[in-house]
């Protein structure tokens, strides 16, 4: 089999994040790449020869920057710069959060800008495209700076990795793989640490999956609408033209293209005045919390495409190159980024969560208690829905903003900081668990369809019924419902919900 490959040199998107991080695609360097990393890499060795204090070069970090480095102690520092950062704590990230921040490492030390030695970027190459993963404690960073050492200190032939399933010393696998310890040079430990690595890459993956679910919640959520006897009227695009919020009037046209054709809301067509809000106010929700991911999404992928070291190298007259300080490694957009698609998420699942209960609420859904033919016997679906709220209870706290947050750090030389890390973390985290809400809503709405008998539902829903019900068969005495729950919530992030209806109605817009 052809093995996939990213050639760096050129933009990248959110999405070759992912193919790294997930899938294992193999990275190779083009020839650009390979050459504007020379190049800056010989300004920052001009620079390291010639004395001139240049913050991370010729001097120490922080509030250390007025502290001269000799020459001869430079390799020295960057070591010690490595070691001393490897600071977080706690059980580890998961291996594809790791593999995503060692491959936004790449995008981002390979700008031309950084001056970084290709040797260096090679090694983490090689770490990647051997499946070879860094052990990253994940608690315990402002938003740089420590997880992006765990990650430096393999690169020296320290600390530990993940390989062939196993946890081993650097040191074993190295001398297995007859690989050496990389000897750190002039500023290589800092641009390790530095930066938005393990913010932006983070993100990225709660971005990439944040769509999914976005989708997934207009398939649940007409499901859901059809199954209440629900109204379209709501969808009517005459409503979304007098109020031209674009992701608004695409939600009205997913629904309206998943229902189509549905013998049940034809049925039932005139049933009630209006819906709940939670099946009636679909399109603005939807469409609002959509524009925030959209929004989260561009934002990354400038990141993604941005040099964030500092100092940063540029030309300069007579070749001689230029170092500029600044900041560019605050993680604020990323992490307002994170911050922002949380909420949105957040609001997606709150909204399916009241769904579910309408689902199961006999008192309000015309059908069975809790979508449960025996019911007292029996308690049905009675629990997901406490499951749903538990869940959406810990996603309310994640989406609680993070960049807001200030602890002044390094003898208040760096008295604000941004902690895009926490809000890249707790969007990662905030986006896996939503995936389970939507299972839930996708397992009662597919309940609900068994008591339809002679009524077909639309093509599309009856298409994600036939894809449900190949893991979760109908519910008809109480049974263990966590791997029903694990199976469809599975289902959801690979987009297999997505697919079997865009198979039917084309695809859906967002």
């Amino acid at each position: 089999m052809k093995v996939k490959k990213i050639i760096l040199g050129r933009k990248v998107s959110i999405k070759d994040v992912v193919n790294v991080s997930r899938y294992n695609y193999s990275i190779e360097f083009s020839e650009e790449y390979i050459n504007r990393v020379n190049k800056c890499r010989r300004y920052v060795d001009k620079f390291s020869r010639d004395g001139q204090a240049i913050y991370g070069i010729t001097t120490g970090l922080g509030d250390n920057c007025d502290k001269f480095i000799n020459e001869e102690d430079r390799e020295i520092i960057q070591r010690n710069t490595i070691l001393s950062h490897t600071c977080s704590v706690g059980e580890p990230l998961e291996k594809e959060c790791v593999r995503a921040m060692m491959f936004v490492m790449l995008v981002h030390f390979g700008t031309g800008h950084t001056g970084i030695r290709l040797e260096t970027l090679e090694r983490i190459k090689i770490l990647l495209n051997n499946d070879i993963t860094p052990f990253v404690p994940k608690h315990g960073s402002v938003g740089y700076l420590c997880l992006e050492a765990h990650i430096g200190e393999v690169i020296i032939g320290e600390g530990k990795v993940y390989y062939k399933d196993e946890l081993l010393l650097t040191k074993e696998v190295y001398k297995k793989l007859n690989l050496k310890p990389i000897v750190l040079s002039s500023k290589e430990g800092l641009t390790i640490v530095s930066g938005t690595t393990s913010v932006t890459a983070l993100t990225a993956l709660a971005v990439y999956d944040s769509i999914t679910i976005a989708k997934t919640g207009d398939i649940s959520g007409s499901l859901s609408l059809e199954v209440l006897k629900g109204t379209l009227m709501a969808m009517d695009d005459r409503l979304m033209q007098v109020r031209p919020h674009e992701d608004q009037r695409y939600t009205a046209d997913n629904i309206r293209n998943i229902l189509s054709g549905s013998q049940i809301i034809e049925k039932y067509k005139g049933c009630r005045v209006q819906d709940a809000l939670s099946i009636r106010c679909m399109p603005q929700l939807h469409g609002a919390a959509k524009k925030l991911i959209k929004d989260s999404m561009k934002t990354v992928e400038i990141e993604l495409n941005s040099s964030v070291d500092n100092p940063l190298i540029f030309d300069g007259e007579n070749d001689d190159g230029t170092a500029v300080m600044g900041c560019n490694a605050d993680g604020s957009y990323v992490g307002m980024a994170a911050d922002t698609m949380a909420i949105a998420v957040t609001n997606l699942a709150k909204m399916s969560e009241r769904r579910i209960d309408r689902l199961i609420n006999r008192h309000v859904s015309g059908l069975p208690a809790f979508l449960n033919k025996d019911a007292g016997l029996n308690n049905g679906l009675m629990i997901v829905q406490y499951a749903a709220a538990g869940i959406l209870g810990e996603m309310r706290i994640a989406a609680h903003p993070a960049t807001i947050d200030n602890v002044p750090t390094c003898a208040d030389q760096e008295d604000y900081v941004s902690m895009g890390y926490n809000a890249a973390l707790k969007a990662y985290e905030c986006v896996k668990l939503s995936k389970y809400i939507f299972a839930i809503e996708l397992i009662c709405g597919t309940q609900a369809l068994d008591f339809y008998d002679g009524l077909k539902p639309s093509p599309a829903t009856k298409r994600v019924y036939d894809t449900i019900r190949k893991v979760v068969f109908p519910i008809v005495t109480d049974i263990n419902l966590h791997p029903c729950i694990e199976n469809v919530a599975e289902l959801v992030k690979n987009q297999k919900i997505i697919e079997c209806v865009e198979n039917v109605v084309g695809k859906l817009i967002f």
